[in-house]
């Protein structure tokens, strides 16, 4: 899972084991800059919802991407609409916070279904790097723009009946089971893969995810792939083979107050998300990319609009100016660069700018949306699955201005060939 929702969280890098394996592309190797030249955003369609980078429900994030999405009681017209919901394309599934608040004024108030294992309910320990997040696991139907999904398996985040948090999951950090401590109505995981965990969760009891929950208290319990926390898009009729992520690019200051692009389903399935991308770069088993930075090979990085800066580690840039997070804050503007490289061997030069954090907070404190603002990642070895002290590269949401990036996924044919992979 991969979420940096507020300002001043650290790097997200957590594997998801179990989940598929490699694709492949018939696209030929290529290098481009990434540059977002040409760049059209599409405004209109069934399969197209208005993406906004702005405050979020507590007024405080910055780079963080939300849409509005409708959740349903299965077979019923019962629904509530959402605004607010983060866009993260380096986690799997919907996620509904059980304090947010609908687009009408009112508080969720949908009694949906619960999934169940051996007859007792299920619920979930989801983890990322600044906190974990429990609840159980319900179906719902899902809309969003004109798409639909039926009994999809969604997670309510802090649900007050689930109130007693298993030791296990306490103790993989800090609790964000509301709005204000998650700082989002809610989480779309739109990677590339289906499920949030896979074929371990199906497998392993102790996998650290799922729990069936009875009167004595919730324990860990396998449960089947098809009734684990699943990415709602897959799960669409029609335009379910991956999305692309459209932002438009920033002024010459690099900072806006807010700005609007749009989130579009499907890859070659309509005329409006035609592949167009000069680089598709297929990704591993955990749904990574190779990136060069510093002459140094990181096999784990990623293409993550959950993430609110470039993540990356590099000593010799000062990120001590906060005190909150290990922002990067050079006395002049950087100019840097990395190399990203796919499983099919094609690469790309990727061109970025690291400004001062804390200049810029200050200077644009009404501001929500930056290009240029990186942090330090430090040591990685606690997530690396390798185990080294530094294995990836976090391309946050500063990638994507100026950007059409597609996510295929896992198994989906495409114009691009299978996914996984990433194109932009």
């Amino acid at each position: 899972m991969r979420k940096t929702p507020l300002v001043g969280l650290v790097l997200i890098v957590l594997a998801i084991s179990g989940c598929g394996g490699g694709g492949s592309s018939n696209v030929a190797a290529s290098t481009g800059t990434g540059s977002g030249g040409g760049q059209t955003i599409v405004t209109s369609g069934p399969n197209v919802v208005t993406m906004t980078v702005d405050a979020g429900p507590n007024g405080n994030s910055v780079d963080i991407p939300y849409i509005t999405v409708t959740v349903c009681q299965p077979g019923t017209t019962l629904c509530q609409t959402f605004e607010h919901i983060e866009v993260d394309s380096g986690s799997y599934g919907l996620r509904i916070l059980a304090d947010a608040t609908d687009t009408a004024g009112n508080p969720f108030s949908l009694a949906l279904p619960q999934e169940t294992v051996n007859g007792n309910p299920v619920a979930e320990c989801t983890q990322f790097v600044d906190g974990y997040s429990w609840g159980p696991v319900d179906t719902a139907d899902v809309e969003v723009s004109s798409e639909t999904a039926q009994n999809v398996p969604v997670q309510v985040i802090g649900d007050p009946n689930y109130s007693t948090v298993p030791s296990a999951c306490a103790g993989t950090g800090t609790q964000e089971d509301t709005v204000s401590t998650f700082g989002a109505n809610g989480i779309l995981g739109v990677g590339p893969f289906a499920q949030d965990c896979g074929s371990a969760c199906a497998t392993q009891v102790s996998n650290g995810y799922y729990y069936a929950c009875t009167a004595s208290g919730c324990q860990q319990t396998m449960l089947p792939v098809a009734e684990q926390v699943t990415d709602p898009v897959v799960d669409f009729q029609t335009d379910n083979n991956g999305v692309i992520v459209e932002l438009p690019p920033l002024g010459p200051s690099g900072t806006a107050a807010a700005i609007t692009g749009s989130l579009v389903f499907g890859i070659g399935t309509e005329g409006n998300n035609t592949l167009t991308a000069q680089t598709v770069l297929t990704a591993n088993n955990y749904g990574d990319i190779s990136t060069t930075y510093n002459g140094q090979a990181l096999p784990y990085s990623f293409l993550d609009t959950g993430s609110n800066a470039y993540y990356f580690t590099d000593n010799s840039i000062p990120d001590s100016c906060l005190s909150q997070g290990n922002w990067y804050c050079p006395s002049t503007t950087l100019e840097l660069s990395a190399t990203n490289l796919g499983q099919n061997g094609v690469q790309s030069v990727v061109n970025f700018t690291i400004a001062n954090a804390g200049t810029l907070f200050h200077q644009y404190s009404t501001n929500t949306v930056f290009d240029d603002i990186g942090a330090n990642a430090g040591n990685q070895s606690a997530f690396c699955p390798n185990k080294a002290s530094v294995c990836s590269f976090d391309f946050g949401l500063p990638f994507f201005f100026g950007r059409n990036v597609y996510v295929a996924f896992y198994g989906a044919l495409t114009s691009g060939g299978n996914g996984p992979y990433f194109a932009y």
